[in-house]
């Protein structure tokens, strides 16, 4: 059982110091509908004076780098409508700023003229009063899917065979749909009011397109199966093989769109895009065709490991005892094995949504 003091704060290592080709095919998605909001807003942007600030917030943003490619060309646009503008990013996540000041000493972010950033350490779920009423893009990928852990109690996150929401029959998977819920509303009800009237949310929102498609589920799956296993060996204590959790889920397009269209979010918000959009697993796109190499399969299964641990270590660790914390590697080592027995890649599949505030 978990300890009450014990809290999950999902975050990236440094595997996100990087963009990631995933991040690239977002951006490329994202960007032309950013582009299009742009122009049609030109005539408020040309109209803004010197002392106006045109803010941009990134939501789960990591280290900063997967948004800065995006980022760095939309400003372009804005400054070709208004060359003397000032622009503010600002980004939100829960990991430590040190990681984002790296990447933002050197970005070509930073070179710009009239741009500057703020980095606030604090889930995207939580009130943001420094921008409220100011925001007029928010943008957010691969983020939104993490459920606020704070508002439920330390036992809330358990299962005495499954690791993730998604695994779940509908039956058991229900209390974290209605918690995705709950949570999406408060965290809209906060986008809207942090943003000016006409702001625009473009979110590229990790989603379940049914039939097990569900991002990078063989990872979440595997992990699944080898904490099983090592329960199965006693090497983990069923009261840890219960509390390994991650606090996820990734909802339907079908969820999105009905949560949409409740009253209160449809009177405050437009929206003009929820669309379904899978991405491949750049990994396994690359590599598929040298399988039979062994050299190249064990290349593959060790990036697909380094990946997976990337986004689920630090909600893996909750669930082991303060002596069993050496088992993290065990279980990773294990990983690279499954994937190299069966080479599976980890594609992503997205619900792109567009809401502009009414």
């Amino acid at each position: 059982m978990k300890n009450a003091s014990q809290e999950y704060s999902p975050t990236m290592t440094e595997d996100y110091s990087r963009i990631s080709d995933t991040a690239r095919a977002v951006n490329a998605e994202v960007l032309p509908r950013m582009a299009s909001y742009i122009r049609r807003i030109s005539p408020k942007i040309a109209a803004m004076s010197a002392d106006e600030v045109f803010v941009i917030a990134d939501y789960g943003a990591a280290d900063g780098v997967n948004s800065s490619e995006l980022f760095e060309a939309v400003i372009r646009r804005i400054h070709e409508v208004n060359p003397a503008l000032t622009i503010k990013l600002v980004y939100i996540d829960l990991a430590d700023p040190a990681d984002f000041e790296t990447f933002w000493a050197t970005s070509a972010l930073a070179k710009l003229k009239h741009v500057e950033a703020q980095y606030i350490q604090r889930s995207f779920y939580e009130p943001f009063p420094e921008i409220r009423g100011k925001l007029q893009i928010s943008f957010s990928s691969t983020a939104l899917h993490w459920l606020n852990a704070k508002t439920v109690g330390p036992d809330y996150f358990c299962h005495p065979l499954c690791i993730q929401p998604n695994q779940l029959p509908d039956s058991e998977r229900r209390k974290f749909v209605e918690k995705w819920k709950a949570d999406w509303r408060s965290f809209l009800q906060e986008c809207s009011r942090s943003l000016v009237k006409g702001g625009a949310l473009f979110f590229a929102n990790l989603a379940n397109l049914g039939d097990d498609r569900w991002p990078a589920s063989p990872g979440y799956n595997n992990l699944r199966d080898i904490c099983q296993e090592l329960c199965a060996e006693k090497k983990l204590s069923k009261a840890e093989l219960n509390a390994i959790f991650i606090p996820d889920y990734f909802a339907t397009p079908h969820e999105m769109s009905g949560l949409l269209d409740e009253d209160d979010l449809r009177r405050c918000f437009a929206v003009n895009a929820v669309d379904p959009m899978t991405i491949p697993c750049a990994y396994f796109s690359k590599a598929q065709d040298k399988l039979d190499d062994p050299q190249e399969r064990s290349m593959l299964a060790a990036t697909l490991a380094h990946v997976v641990r990337a986004w689920s270590e630090s909600s893996m660790r909750i669930g082991l005892h303060a002596d069993n914390k050496e088992l993290i590697d065990e279980i990773y080592r294990r990983l690279q094995g499954k994937f190299y027995e069966k080479p599976e890649g980890l594609p992503y599949q997205y619900c792109l949504l567009e809401l502009v505030k009414k």
